[in-house]
């Protein structure tokens, strides 16, 4: 999902096909996540906080309810398999996350949040420019 037409693509295809309500409130969700995954990254890479593993399971409700929302069927309106896809994605994002909790492994959190998760959130929120902060 690296690719940045298919982020946009997922971004019209979610936006404009699920319910406005919906939309908010994954919006504020997906600012909140980014928000929390900026100040746990952040922390560490500038400061060395280690508090990362505490941090990164302090968003677990939030990430529930911001990846469950994808994976309620596919109320997007996606194509089948491009669904089938994006699906896989949200899971092995949820798998990784969940891993890295268990295996208490700060640097797999890390990875899971700074570019698993933020590749969801990023659906919504749009990667932040450089000096734009």
């Amino acid at each position: 999902m690296k690719n940045s037409n298919q982020k946009a693509h997922f971004h019209n295809v979610l936006c404009l096909g699920g319910a406005e309500g919906m939309e908010r409130n994954m919006e504020a969700l997906a600012r909140e996540l980014r928000c929390g995954i900026d100040i746990t990254c952040g922390a560490y890479y500038y400061h060395k906080d280690e508090n990362v593993l505490l941090k990164g399971v302090a968003l677990a409700e939030r990430i529930q309810k911001f990846c469950g929302a994808f994976l309620q069927g596919n109320i997007y309106g996606m194509e089948d398999a491009e669904y089938q896809k994006f699906q896989a994605f949200v899971i092995g994002v949820l798998e990784d996350y969940l891993e890295a909790a268990k295996e208490r492994d700060l640097v797999y959190m890390l990875d899971t949040l700074d570019h698993g998760l933020r590749e969801l959130v990023d659906i919504y929120e749009g990667p932040k420019e450089e000096g734009n902060e």
